[in-house]
């Protein structure tokens, strides 16, 4: 599954995430969604810092791809500010990019611009959980545990939040979301599964309203409507 976390310098659609917990949610939705395959490539950039730097690696070559999405997780005071960081990279390139004042909530789409004949790409910016609250992909992933299994992950969030509270845990109170889903994960087949594979396995589902939100906002980017029709899919 990691040969899927990288793009070549030839691919026109790309995604760019933060981590390989990142890229193996999205591959999984984009499966259980029938999303056509190997539509876009997704670039595990391993780090916030480093999918910032991306961008404008991308944005400075001559060949530029055509889509460029970003998914990052919200900064601890503001999603928002994830806009701002984007959008400083892009204008530093076109001053004709539109940037929205805020992010939307379907995930942003800003269209691609021509700048001195100079084509620069369409950008997608999704910042997790749902571009509207703090937090990342974990906040993102509790959310497809809401249904069938919503009692055991309330119970798994109550065990952690006894644990917090008997000084039974040391993680850092930004990571509680990671303690719940992985607790709420152990108690089901197979304990330790990965989140993709949690997706496939209906611990985690992935017809939830944020998960249909997330992977139209990646149709659209990616016009994978299109696609779809001349796929006959």
């Amino acid at each position: 599954m990691n040969n899927y976390c990288q793009c070549s310098p030839s691919d026109k659609k790309v995604l760019l995430v933060e981590g390989v917990n990142d890229c193996h949610v999205i591959i999984h939705l984009c499966m259980a969604h029938n999303l056509p395959e190997k539509s876009f490539c997704i670039h595990d950039c391993k780090s916030e810092s480093k999918l910032l730097k991306k961008i404008e690696s991308y944005l400075n070559r001559s060949e530029r791809p055509e889509m460029i999405g970003i998914v990052l997780d919200a900064d601890q005071e503001n999603p928002n500010i994830r806009l701002q960081q984007v959008a400083s990279r892009l204008l530093k390139y076109s001053p004709q990019y539109q940037i929205p004042e805020q992010l939307n909530p379907n995930g942003t789409i800003i269209p691609a611009v021509i700048d001195d004949d100079e084509k620069y790409p369409k950008i997608g910016i999704w910042v997790m959980p749902n571009n509207q609250e703090i937090g990342m992909l974990e906040d993102f992933v509790i959310e497809l545990a809401k249904g069938k299994h919503s009692a055991s992950l309330d119970y798994a969030e109550h065990c952690v939040i006894h644990a917090k509270n008997n000084e039974f845990t040391t993680f850092k109170q930004n990571h509680h979301s990671k303690a719940v889903i992985h607790t709420y994960l152990a108690w089901h087949d197979e304990p330790g599964k990965p989140l993709g594979q949690s997706i496939t396995a209906h611990t985690l589902e992935p017809y939830t309203p944020i998960a249909k939100t997330f992977t139209d906002w990646l149709v659209n980017l990616f016009d994978l409507d299109n696609l779809k029709t001349a796929l006959k899919i």
